[in-house]
């Protein structure tokens, strides 16, 4: 048996069955899904508290927290017991005392007597300047969801041409898992 040869590459091709799906195909498709099909959970991890125990949840909108928390990256925090103020060390959901309206992720860097807490960004060389009141603590975080609330991390900073290559892409990866593995030309043929 002789393999037909594309004279203008200079490359020996190995023929494939009528009907077999292409290996680009088959490729594409298997990638796209899995792709996918790890969105889809890490959109259950982030959704799944919020139903089932009545946690809440933030999209990561700046990198005061870095290397721990990256913008986009959603957290989930479990509501706070009212009599007991947060450890040092854990990182907390409040309102932004100099921000009203906002809300605030920071880790807590220092609990005062009123149980008032001194909080700090990672990646912030000194701790906030404002004590954060115990009646404006939100939740302490328990869970992080990386990278999936990216979409509406760069739609709030308006960052549009970001927000527009990740529509794109997931519209490729959604054509591509939806491509038939089977080309038209092939089945017709049957």
């Amino acid at each position: 048996m002789t393999l037909p040869s594309d004279p203008a590459a200079g490359v020996l091709r190995r023929p494939t069955a009528e009907g077999d799906p292409h290996p680009i195909r088959v490729a594409g498709s298997v990638i796209s899904r899995t792709v996918l099909g790890s969105m889809v959970g890490l959109l259950m991890w982030a959704h799944l508290p919020v139903m089932a125990l009545g946690w809440t949840a933030g999209v990561v909108q700046s990198g005061s927290m870095r290397p721990a928390l990256a913008p986009g990256d959603v957290v989930l925090y479990q509501p706070t017991q009212r009599d007991r103020a947060p450890a040092v060390g854990q990182i907390v959901l409040a309102l932004d005392p100099t921000r009203p309206g906002r809300l605030l992720t920071h880790r807590v860097h220092q609990v005062l007597p009123d149980n008032a807490l001194i909080t700090k960004g990672d990646a912030n060389s000194t701790p906030d300047s404002t004590p954060i009141r115990p009646t404006a603590l939100q939740g302490v975080a328990r869970l992080r969801v990386p990278w999936i609330g990216l979409p509406v991390q760069l739609w709030r900073a308006k960052q549009l041409v970001p927000g527009a290559i990740a529509l794109l892409g997931l519209a490729t990866l959604l054509a591509l898992a939806a491509l038939p593995l089977r080309s038209h030309r092939h089945s017709r043929q049957k």
